[in-house]
């Protein structure tokens, strides 16, 4: 049985956005840290949501510094869309950057390894194990998508044979 819950109880802290972003910065890599490359960004001590690029900030509902763990991200990123979505509402997860800026590692993470796996890995396990801890006369249906835009170009990432995917305004000419 599901409750009805207020707006206010359904986003964390009480914030009535629906869409949150949250900005994760991944460490040097040993190739980089091989030519002396360095993070050239700052995290104001006392900011968690501010990063500071020379005289540019920018602003978001969270910044995660290159030593934040991988449940750390997932609980406060992916367990809130979890909690919505257990409630029957619809969510979205989705990973941008550059190549190599560390999106694979954020949703994927490194599978099997349950202190390095990502938000897929653990959405999923935590959602399976509520569907199967309910009571036998609950239904459940879930639906998930994987896409990927690269070069301007969408493909499926379940479903190898759609490529050149199209996007529509209109949900339902999807």
């Amino acid at each position: 049985m599901i409750e009805s819950r207020n707006s206010s109880d359904m986003e964390p802290n009480g914030s009535k956005n629906n869409v949150k972003i949250v900005c994760r910065f991944r460490p040097i890599n040993s190739a980089e840290e091989k030519f002396g490359k360095e993070i050239t960004v700052n995290f104001p001590s006392n900011q968690e949501n501010i990063v500071s690029m020379g005289k540019k900030h920018f602003k978001f509902d969270k910044v995660f510094k290159p030593d934040t763990s991988q449940e750390s991200v997932y609980n406060q990123v992916a367990k809130p869309v979890l909690q919505h979505i257990l409630c029957g509402y619809n969510g979205t997860i989705m990973a941008y950057g550059q190549t190599s800026s560390g999106k694979t590692f954020t949703m994927d993470g490194v599978v099997g390894d349950a202190h390095l796996g990502g938000i897929v890995p653990r959405l999923v396990g935590e959602l399976f194990d509520h569907v199967t801890s309910m009571n036998e006369k609950s239904h459940f249906q879930i639906k998930v998508s994987f896409f990927e835009i690269y070069l301007e170009k969408i493909r499926d990432l379940i479903d190898s044979s759609k490529v050149n995917l199209s996007i529509h305004e209109d949900v339902r000419k999807v």
